[in-house]
């Protein structure tokens, strides 16, 4: 008897950033605003940015706005107390940013959302010395019924809290202030707050 052999399917490893993907996006949600930044990698930062076998090409920032024009942001166990930022998570080698981004707002939060607009794409360049590693985030504001995001079970996040778009301004200043082992972490995560600030309060066009 002979028997058929079914090949997978290759894998489709993606860029960071696929050209293609942005024009595609930005058809459907608008031209994002684009900005590109050098940040000084800290030692959290050289621990994810520089692995061989991260399971990442980028990562995807969601503004959930509710009903009342609120914006969600949460915080993590391990942040200290006055720390809340924008959800956010990862975009897999295979897999398409608008796929991972619709993934990872159930993940975080388990709310039903529509996406309103393609906000911006952030490519960052993480330096220490000579070595240098790439990064972006794809940034997304996101409409929703007005109903609570809930905490997953595994314990990641630990609160959310709804601010207006003229609060993220003070997030991004607390992010920018923190010192020791995560200020250049705080560098980072604040440059996609300001952007977004901008954005929602008409601060850029």
């Amino acid at each position: 008897m002979l028997h058929s052999v079914v090949a997978a399917a290759p894998t489709v490893v993606r860029p960071m950033i696929s050209e293609e993907e942005v024009s595609e996006l930005a058809a459907r949600y608008g031209t994002p605003l684009r900005r590109f930044a050098h940040v000084q990698a800290d030692e959290y930062i050289r621990a994810y940015r520089w692995r061989k076998d991260s399971d990442r090409r980028a990562e995807v920032v969601f503004a959930i706005q509710d009903p009342a024009g609120r914006i969600w942001v949460h915080a993590k166990p391990h942040y200290p107390g006055h720390i809340f930022r924008l959800p956010s998570g990862g975009v897999e080698w295979c897999e398409q940013v608008q796929d991972a981004l619709l993934r990872e707002v159930v993940e975080e939060t388990g709310l039903a959302v529509y996406i309103r607009r393609f906000l911006g794409l952030l490519e960052y360049c993480f330096y220490d010395g000579a070595a240098r590693a790439s990064f972006a985030s794809y940034v997304f504001l996101l409409g929703s019924d007005g109903n609570l995001p809930q905490l997953p079970a595994d314990g990641e996040i630990s609160a959310f809290r709804a601010i207006l778009p003229s609060q993220l301004l003070q997030l991004s200043a607390d992010m920018r202030n923190m010192g020791g082992d995560r200020r250049g972490w705080g560098q980072w995560r604040a440059l996609v707050h300001d952007l977004v600030y901008d954005i929602l309060t008409g601060q850029s066009a």
